[in-house]
């Protein structure tokens, strides 16, 4: 939610994103499932979303991902391909670092960035400069850390999250398959679980019980 509509600045009109296109890196991860839902209940725009297996592919899809794209790939190309060849919003779930040229490419001039992920090497950010981008990152504990003066927004939105998925407009991202589901926490179960995100191949969110 704070991605979409806090740092994109994204309207919540369909009317006012009709045209618009937005790309998720790393679809299938939480966030992206959850933004992905978010933006085609409450938008208008066109989404596109990366994933690269089948089963991630299909849950992207599922989910209500307009196109889908191979991020293992040459994502320039593939968007080209699919009649989308710059967007609008880019959210970022993973590492930027692997993608940023291609990012930098396709962003439409005074497109909007954000990204959940901190980077490990620098970033060449004057090269967005020629098309006046905004890049903004996003920390879902920043409002609580600093006690800002729009704290309360969390709450709300989480009020708001709620009421969706009380309502089914939005499905759970957690999975109900062995590889999100790990039993109740315990070293052992976290250890499985750290695995399990490490191999880059879990759709969805984790889960432990008990806390």
């Amino acid at each position: 939610w704070e991605c979409l509509f806090d740092r994109l600045a994204i309207p919540q009109s369909k009317q006012a994103t009709a045209g618009q296109s937005l790309l998720v890196l790393n679809g299938a991860g939480g966030v992206g499932s959850i933004a992905i839902q978010l933006a085609k209940q409450l938008t208008g725009l066109t989404v596109v979303a990366t994933a690269s297996r089948p089963e991630s592919i299909a849950w992207v899809r599922e989910l209500g991902a307009d196109h889908v794209v191979n991020h293992r790939e040459d994502i320039v190309a593939q968007l080209k391909q699919i009649g989308v060849p710059q967007v609008d919003y880019v959210l970022v779930g993973t590492a930027i670092e692997p993608y940023f040229a291609s990012i930098v490419e396709i962003i439409k001039p005074q497109g909007k960035i954000t990204s959940i992920v901190r980077t490990t090497q620098p970033l060449a950010i004057e090269e967005l400069f020629v098309k006046s981008v905004s890049f903004v990152w996003e920390m879902m504990f920043t409002r609580s850390m600093f006690q800002t003066a729009d704290m309360v927004k969390q709450h709300e939105l989480l009020n708001r999250v709620a009421d969706l998925v009380d309502s089914q407009a939005l499905r759970t991202t957690i999975v109900g398959s062995e590889s999100t589901k790990h039993g109740r926490i315990n070293a052992a179960n976290l250890k499985e679980a750290h695995k399990a995100l490490e191999s880059g191949q879990v759709v969805g969110k984790l889960v432990l019980q008990g806390f």
